[in-house]
């Protein structure tokens, strides 16, 4: 029995093979492509740093604002109109040169009339004392006539009315010496008290010139020229330039940290470069009960560019602890996060996000708080270029 071939048939056994080659070329062309998408990127010129945990100084830190070691505020010391003001703010002044000056006209005239009494005393010191002489000259005649008449009278030579009389005018004699004693030592004290008035007056009329009390800048100035003054209103703020302080607030609680002598690490945030060291000068007995802070005052180094009230903050060491230190040069932020290219376990570069503390005192490198371990291995120099997903071959 024979059966008759189906052309259709035969043309599909011989597809067969073609397509399974077809396949099988697909199949490898895809493995390939996967292959070439597997191979990471290899980057040349990457400086690996594996982290490690290292000695850092355990700091406190505390906010404070810069002073002159050296601040005096002028006051008034008398009322009066403000006359005339002879320096600006930021002007540099010699000790005792003016200021500003008062209307003296009413101090003027109390000095007048003080002076006038001064001299009116001055006249009746005389006049005392020339009746004292005249009374002692007179006291004198009469002692003698008295001392005759005594010895006349032991002589029995004279009459007892005639002793009794010149025994009377003696004693009149002696009376007003002791009077013109005493309007002397009166007229001495009323010369003394027109002196002092004199000298007070004197004194007043010199407050009417505001001078500075040391050579220095004017920090502020508040008089204006018509103004009026009052007893104990500041008009300038005087600051020596020579010597700042930064008067730090130190939390109650760590006190201890803060030891007369001990150089501590400051930063002011308007000069920007490194951080300075200043020297602890004084510490406050006691803490404010509001704020349970405690003031110290640090001394800072001369620089030209310090000026009175720029923010400052100190650190003030209390002892040591283990931290992982990142070089500045790693960092890579990105709009608000701050990463690390760090190796996943397959030896590739990944961009971490990572939490970074302040600057060290050195100013290369900042502590990691968190994102990042010991033992870890980093890219150290990025440099701005775009490494995640790459592998770093030919690694430096």
């Amino acid at each position: 029995m024979k059966f008759a071939r189906n052309p259709g048939t035969r043309a599909a056994c011989m597809l067969l093979p073609i397509s399974a080659a077809l396949v099988a070329l697909a199949a490898g062309c895809s493995r390939a492509e996967q292959a070439a998408q597997a191979a990471p990127e290899a980057v040349t010129g990457i400086e690996l740093r594996a982290m490690k945990l290292q000695p850092i100084a355990e700091e406190v830190q505390a906010p404070g604002a810069v002073v002159s070691a050296h601040t005096a505020e002028v006051a008034a010391r008398t009322m009066g109109m403000v006359e005339a003001v002879l320096v600006r703010e930021g002007q540099a002044v010699k000790a005792g040169e003016l200021l500003a000056r008062l209307d003296d006209r009413e101090l003027a005239a109390h000095g007048a009339a003080a002076k006038s009494a001064e001299v009116g005393a001055i006249s009746a010191r005389a006049e005392a004392a020339q009746g004292l002489a005249s009374a002692k000259a007179q006291a004198e005649v009469i002692e003698k006539t008295y001392e005759r008449f005594v010895y006349l009278r032991d002589q029995k030579s004279v009459a007892p009315q005639e002793f009794d009389e010149v025994e009377s005018r003696r004693r009149m004699a002696r009376a007003s010496l002791a009077a013109a004693a005493d309007r002397e030592k009166q007229a001495e004290a009323g010369l003394e008290r027109a002196r002092a008035e004199a000298r007070a007056a004197e004194t007043a009329s010199s407050y009417a010139r505001i001078a500075a009390p040391f050579a220095g800048i004017v920090a502020r100035r508040m008089a204006e020229t018509g103004g009026m003054a009052a007893p104990g209103t500041t008009l300038f703020v005087i600051e020596d330039p020579s010597r700042y302080q930064l008067r730090a607030q130190l939390q109650a609680a760590a006190a201890g940290a803060a030891r007369t002598g001990t150089v501590v690490r400051v930063r002011l945030d308007a000069l920007g470069g490194p951080d300075l060291e200043g020297r602890i000068t004084e510490v406050e007995g006691g803490a404010d009960p509001a704020s349970h802070t405690i003031a110290v005052r640090i001394e800072l180094p001369a620089n030209p560019a310090l000026r009175s009230g720029l923010f400052g903050r100190a650190w003030f060491r209390r002892g040591e602890r283990q931290a992982i230190l990142l070089p500045q040069s790693a960092l890579v932020r990105r709009g608000q996060l701050a990463g690390v290219y760090a190796l996943d376990s397959a030896g590739v570069l990944r961009w971490r996000v990572i939490t970074v503390g302040e600057i060290s005192a050195t100013g290369d490198a900042m502590e990691v708080l968190s994102g990042l371990g010991a033992g870890e291995t980093i890219a150290a120099n990025p440099s701005g270029r775009e490494l995640d997903g790459k592998h770093p071959g030919g690694t430096r």
